[in-house]
Order: structure tokens, then C-alpha cells, then sequence
């Protein structure tokens, strides 16, 4: 549909003229001194400057706190009700480098479909869901001014972010987020974020979280809360419904410490260095959640080249495999055989209630 043009008197069309001419000039004129809002880009510059200069500080102050978290991922059937459930509740501590420890305290068999959570989503848990930014990452940003928001009795500088380039996933498992922050407008800090954890592949999809933080010693701004619901759309055409709720709580002044042997004590639990050193897991391929079939090397197959290859693997806390080398079986499969333990995920493995790595092999068949 078009709207008919209509004639205008001339003295109006002047007037008329002179008024947008005025408003033009009133919207590109410097703004006033003591504004409270980014209203220039120099503004805009040293809010950005600051809040990510107070989420170093932020970060630094979370290594001297404990905390509990309390994660629970469900997806979701028709009407609503839940199909599958992945509890786990944890207490964690950081040590000098911020190194994070988890000590699990409730963690039963997921019922959740194979593979649903994925080593991605276990990370995005402790990492871009509730803390978003990552210090050290910020020139890796762009941010982009929205306007300002009231909530509760906070005012709030509102930017959009998005990574100025987005990983790779077969290159890197760097993990970036895209998505809002909400900035208190007096302390400068993060109070709020929306988004989520990128890259994303055809497979494997991620929701937006939206976490409050909670002001915590009249200090600093701690996660509190994060939340999810959303229906993950696959360029399969698979869907699923997914619903998140973790909260943070019992924060503490605490730090964790790293144990150094002593003479006579079990020098195989530690390494020179004081570091734990992967528990003994055996053969592992029934402890894996997810194990992935080597695909066959068509030149092996060519030369007729089968048999068994083990692999040896280091698992890490989260259940991702670190480390993969075969050790045994024809050669021209070995490295097919790597390929498919690097995939392999596993639930996190614990000892005296702390996670930790496991160290095992995998086999893998190959016939013709």
C-alpha cells in the first residue's frame, strides 16, 4: 500500500523546515557537563574501559571465595514435561593462579539422552554462563552502547557484545560469548548478563543464560542466579527443549591449597611438582558416555589392514579427553584410532569427593 502525497503550503513547508534544521543541530551538539549517561563516544570509551577493568578485579577477588553451585539441566517433551534430568551440585575453590577445584557433593546417573550435555556445555557451566567476559579476552570483543535501563534501584549502562572473531571449533575449543551486559552506572560492575557460549556447530547448539549477580561483602558483584529455557533448533531440523536453573550460593572467604609431598608419603599421587597426578582408570570404554567409531582409513582398507589399537587417554576433570596416543595395533590405524578417543566424553570422575583425572586406555576394532 502507498500513502497519496499531499501539498503543502509554502510558509509551512519553511517553518517546518527550520524546525528539523534546529532538532538536527540540538542531537549533534556536544553534550552538557555532568551528564549522567555515555551520551559521546568518549563517554561510552571509559565506561567500557572501567567495567572491564573492575571484571579483572572481580575475577581476582572470586579466588578468595568458595562457593556452592547448584546446576540442574532438563530437557523438556510435549506439554511441558520433563524427559530427561543432569543434577550436579558442587563446592568450588580457586588457588593463587585461579585455578578452579570442584569438589562434587551430589551428582546422580544423568537421564538425559547420550551426548545431550556436552563437554561444551560442562565448561560454558563454570565459565561464560555466569562470568560471561574473560579479562584476559577483552580485546577480542566489540561493544556497542544500547541505552540505559532501570531495574530494582539500579540504573544501568546496557552494551551489546559480540566476539570480533568467532573461534573455529575444528581449529580451537576456546569458548567466547555473545550477547548483553547490564553496568551499574555508579560502581561501574557487571551486575547482569544475557547470552551464550560460542561457537556453535551444526550438532551441537547452546541457549541463551541469563544470569543476575548478587552484591556480596557490599563489595563485589558475585553470580547469583542463571536461567534458561529455550527450544535448540538443529540444521538437521531436530529441536530440543532445554530448561537451565543454577544457582550460586554460600560464598566465602576461602582459598584451596595445594598439597606438597613430604618425604615417604605415595610418591605416585603427585608429580615432581606437587600437581596431582591422574588416578588409574583401566579400559574405559564402558565408562564412556559418549564414544565415538573410528572412521576407517581407506588406505588401510585397501591394503586389507585390520586388527585392535589401543589408545592411551588422559581424561580431565570434566570428562574431555586431554591426551590420546596409541600405543599399540597396525600402524596405518593408529591415528584414526586417536581421532576417535579425542572425541570420547566421559562423566566426571571422583575421589574422596574432589573430580579428577583419569588416566586409561581405549580399544578400538577395525575389520574389514
Amino acid at each position: 500500500m502507498k500513502k497519496e502525497l499531499m501539498r503543502i503550503p509554502a510558509i509551512v513547508a519553511v517553518l517546518a523546515f527550520m524546525a528539523i534544521t534546529a532538532l538536527t543541530a540540538l542531537a549533534q551538539a556536544p553534550a552538557q557537563a555532568g551528564t549522567n549517561g555515555p551520551t559521546n563516544a568518549v563517554d561510552t570509551e571509559r565506561i567500557i574501559r572501567a567495567f572491564t577493568t573492575k571484571e579483572a578485579e572481580f575475577r581476582r577477588a572470586l579466588n578468595n571465595y568458595s562457593f556452592k553451585r547448584d546446576a540442574l539441566i532438563q530437557s523438556l517433551g510435549m506439554g511441558g514435561q520433563v524427559t530427561g534430568e543432569y543434577h550436579r551440585v558442587s563446592t568450588f575453590t580457586f588457588d593463587d593462579q585461579g585455578n578452579r577445584f570442584e569438589k562434587i557433593s551430589f551428582f546422580p546417573m544423568p537421564t538425559m539422552s547420550e551426548g545431550t550435555v556436552t563437554a561444551e556445555d560442562i565448561e560454558d557451566l563454570g565459565g561464560i554462563n555466569p562470568f560471561a567476559l574473560e579479562p584476559s579476552k577483552i580485546p577480542q570483543y566489540d561493544f556497542r552502547y544500547v541505552g540505559k535501563e532501570k531495574i530494582d534501584e539500579l540504573d544501568l549502562y546496557i552494551f551489546d557484545v559480540s566476539p570480533k572473531v568467532i573461534p573455529n571449533p575444528k581449529k580451537t575449543k576456546e569458548r567466547l560469548f555473545v550477547g548483553r551486559i547490564w553496568v551499574d552506572d555508579r560502581d561501574l560492575l557487571i551486575v547482569k548478563t544475557k547470552g551464550k557460549g560460542v561457537p556453535e556447530t551444526k550438532e551441537n547448539k547452546f541457549p541463551v543464560v541469563e544470569t543476575y549477580r548478587e552484591h556480596i561483602d557490599g563489595r563485589y558483584w558475585f553470580p547469583s542466579y542463571s536461567y534458561a529455557d529455550e527450544e535448540l533448533i538443529y540444521e538437521s531440523g531436530a529441536t530440543l527443549h532445554v530448561r537451565m536453573k543454577v544457582r550460586y550460593t554460600d560464598f566465602a572467604p576461602a582459598r584451596a591449597t595445594l598439597k606438597v609431598t613430604e618425604v615417604g608419603e605415595d610418591e605416585n599421587t603427585t608429580s615432581p611438582s606437587g600437581v596431582a597426578k591422574p588416578i588409574e582408570g583401566g579400559v574405559l570404554n564402558s565408562k564412556a558416555t559418549s564414544l565415538a567409531k573410528p572412521v576407517y582409513p581407506a588406505e588401510a582398507r585397501r591394503l586389507k589392514v585390520s586388527g585392535t589399537v589401543t589408545v592411551q587417554v588422559v581424561v580431565d576433570e570434566n570428562g574431555k579427553v586431554i591426551s590420546a596416543k596409541a600405543t599399540d595395533g597396525p600402524l596405518p590405524l593408529r591415528e584414526a584410532a586417536e581421532a576417535a578417543a579425542r572425541q570420547a566424553t566421559f562423566a566426571p570422575t571422583t575421589k574422596d569427593g574432589i573430580t579428577v583425572k583419569v588416566a586409561g586406555t581405549l580399544t578400538y576394532d577395525f575389520a574389514l
